[in-house]
């Protein structure tokens, strides 16, 4: 994986080529932006042009030569990547990472530990962490990705150099799409609409599941009624009780009030996300004050960041669908 080979990002690629061709390496990044829209996938791009063969010359990564290659294939003794799907990232995770960079490197020039989710660390987890960074090591690179920099300790933040990234243009994502997934340009447009800027979300939207969850939250929503506390009832019910899938429940929520905002101040179809549904999004547009979507927005915001510090899910769903204004 390349700098040359990842869609979007220039400026942040720009800046980290900028301190390979001036030899001012940091000694630890935080990659901070939304899910899924690459912060990973740089970082690891980072890590082959910074231990390739002819990073000196090209200040990227070959993809030809034997670290490169190593890289690729995720073999690289001195490449590591902690990423985990448990709740928190606990000690002796860090510490493990730690003992690994007592070491010089094998066969690179960096050794080089990638912490996905980094904001996962619980509070030791974290304090040890921070120990590494009072006493960083030339040899050892620390990149630490998360999409909530804000659940970092400040004095991790402070030790670190921030790359901050923003959603990808639909045009990015669409364009990946076609070129990468060989998709129908139709198809590709409407889920890079669809998409909030990350490529990782549209290829999840590429499913017959996911495209039918949407079709009937978008019904319930268009059917929901507050004088009929049945129909939001059914529509908080429907959003679930798996984390994933209420995520994704309240993303789509979001994307329908706010082309509903943007609609009734601009009355711009080319600007609306869900474009497939243009009629439901100017009816709500046309029904409800601006400060009412606005508010419906919050609504949704609050309740995904409650259901992030894992409050009831049921009684938080329903207490967002009955204040919600439609």
């Amino acid at each position: 994986m390349s700098f040359s080979s990842i869609y979007g990002h220039g400026k942040q690629i720009g800046m980290l080529k900028k301190a390979m061709a001036q030899a001012r390496i940091g000694q630890a990044y935080i990659f901070s932006g939304p899910d899924a829209i690459g912060k990973k996938t740089l970082a690891l791009a980072f890590a082959q042009a910074l231990n390739c063969e002819r990073a000196d010359q090209i200040h990227d990564a070959c993809g030809l030569c034997l670290s490169c290659r190593k890289i690729s294939h995720g073999s690289h003794p001195d490449i590591h990547l902690l990423q985990t799907q448990a709740q928190f990232i606990r000690i002796d995770e860090i510490r493990s990472l730690q003992a690994q960079m007592t070491f010089k490197p094998l066969e690179g020039k960096k050794r080089i530990m990638i912490l996905d989710d980094a904001d996962k660390m619980n509070e030791q987890a974290a304090n040890a962490l921070l120990k590494t960074l009072e006493e960083p090591s030339a040899n050892n690179l620390l990149l630490l990705v998360t999409s909530r920099p804000y659940w970092l300790p400040q004095t991790i933040l402070s030790r670190c150099r921030h790359v901050r990234f923003n959603p990808l243009s639909a045009d990015i994502v669409a364009s990946f799409l076609r070129e990468k997934h060989q998709m129908e340009t139709s198809k590709a447009v409407l889920l890079a609409s669809l998409s909030g800027g990350s490529i990782g979300r549209a290829l999840e939207s590429d499913s017959e599941d996911t495209m039918a969850f949407r079709t009937k939250l978008r019904f319930l929503l268009n059917n929901a009624d507050r004088r009929n506390p049945l129909s939001l009832l059914l529509l908080a019910s429907y959003l679930g009780q798996d984390k994933k899938e209420i995520a994704e429940g309240l993303k789509i929520l979001n994307t329908y009030f706010r082309d509903a905002l943007v609609y009734k101040e601009t009355a711009c179809n080319q600007m609306v996300i869900n474009a497939d549904d243009l009629p439901s999004i100017a009816s709500m547009a046309q029904r409800l004050q601006g400060e009412e979507i606005l508010n419906n927005i919050q609504l949704v915001e609050r309740a995904q960041q409650a259901l992030e510090m894992n409050v009831n899910k049921s009684l938080t769903l329903e207490t967002m669908a009955f204040k919600l204004r439609l």
